[in-house]
């Protein structure tokens, strides 16, 4: 097999089995729909409907559900390793229980990311730590804030290359508010200082 298969059969079949348990469900990929229903983007890369979502359920050591992203580290380009593989980075997201809304927007914030790596938003950069993102969650959450892991390891190796874990957590409007004026990194601390996680719970009172 290739470099591609290779690293794309390890991170599905050792490397997130071995972090986050087993999902005993298949990929939720992408779709067009996505595309051109959210971003008005019509034409197509079709890799871009190989990456997806990961559906994790609680294991004997967390008791919370997982949802990761699978593709951004796909190592497309290169037949040989790189520091870092694909784009470096794969998402996830933690919630107290199923629910599927985490899936969509995990899926909504992969293609936004792709979008970015392709030029469709200009200069800017692909999503990485730090980074606000409006998304409502209702009822409380107004914006994914993407931070450094705390409970689950921050970076894996490929074959391919290294890959940091991304976590997306929400925040209210009153925590953004003090993000734009302190930063994220002071937001995350607090959230976590305050929770103890960085499990997105949609009807969370602030902690500002």
């Amino acid at each position: 097999m290739s470099l591609l298969e290779d690293s794309w059969e390890q991170r599905e079949e050792t490397i997130y089995p071995s972090l986050f348990g087993n999902s005993g469900q298949g990929i939720y990929p992408l779709d067009a729909s996505l595309f051109k229903n959210q971003f008005g983007v019509d034409d197509l890369d079709p890799r871009w409907l190989h990456y997806g979502v990961f559906k994790f359920p609680p294991t004997n050591e967390r008791n919370t559900w997982l949802y990761v992203s699978s593709g951004m580290s796909n190592t497309w380009e290169s037949e040989e390793p790189q520091e870092y593989s694909g784009f470096g980075t794969e998402f996830i997201l933690e919630t107290e229980y199923e629910a599927d809304w985490a899936i969509n927007a995990l899926r909504s914030l992969i293609a936004f990311n792709i979008l970015v790596s392709v030029g469709h938003y200009g200069e800017k950069p692909l999503v990485d730590y730090g980074d606000r993102i409006p998304m409502a969650v209702e009822p409380n959450i107004s914006t994914l804030m993407v931070v450094k892991p705390r409970q689950f390891q921050e970076s894996f190796k490929l074959i391919s290359g290294l890959v940091d874990i991304l976590q997306v957590t929400g925040i209210t409007e009153q925590e953004l508010i003090y993000a734009k004026e302190h930063g994220s990194d002071d937001l995350a601390a607090k959230i976590f200082e305050a929770r103890g996680t960085y499990t997105l719970k949609s009807d969370r009172a602030s902690v500002i």
